[in-house]
């Protein structure tokens, strides 16, 4: 039993590597919160059978985004413990490089294949976060979870 939770875990944790690593080669750097935030919304909208919103909404598109979170405050809450791992595994081994809270992607993509992409929605509400500080950003999140 106790193997196959760390079994589990491993994958849980390879997972968000895969997802932090190809959000920081598309979008270079991002703080601790947002790829928090972000990388779990990446994993969960695989399992949406449709998308929500489209790249053409962009009004109010990170309000949008982070609403996805509504209702799912347990579930985001379990996965930020594997999230860390990753981000202290690929800082370990230095793939990432985290300076004053904002942590900085590799500079060439490893040109694999992964299952876990994220949407052109996604990708312009991360870009569109950039400009709001991290206590606004989190404000959103904490109002919406």
């Amino acid at each position: 039993m106790k193997n196959l939770k760390l079994e589990a875990e491993t994958i849980q944790v390879s997972i968000y590597c895969d997802i932090i690593l190809q959000m920081l080669y598309t979008h270079e750097k991002l703080s601790v919160n947002k790829i928090l935030v972000f990388a779990y919304l990446i994993k969960k909208e695989r399992f949406f059978p449709k998308a929500i919103y489209n790249a053409n909404n962009i009004q109010d598109i990170i309000y949008k985004c982070i609403s996805q979170l509504t209702g799912d405050y347990e579930e985001y809450c379990n996965n930020i413990e594997f999230i860390l791992k990753a981000i202290h595994l690929l800082h370990t081994n230095k793939l990432v490089l985290i300076k004053k809270n904002m942590i900085y992607g590799p500079l060439e993509n490893n040109n694999e294949e992964t299952i876990y992409k994220e949407s052109n929605f996604l990708g312009k509400a991360i870009e569109a976060s950039k400009s709001m500080t991290d206590k606004q950003f989190m404000k959103e999140v904490i109002h919406n979870v």
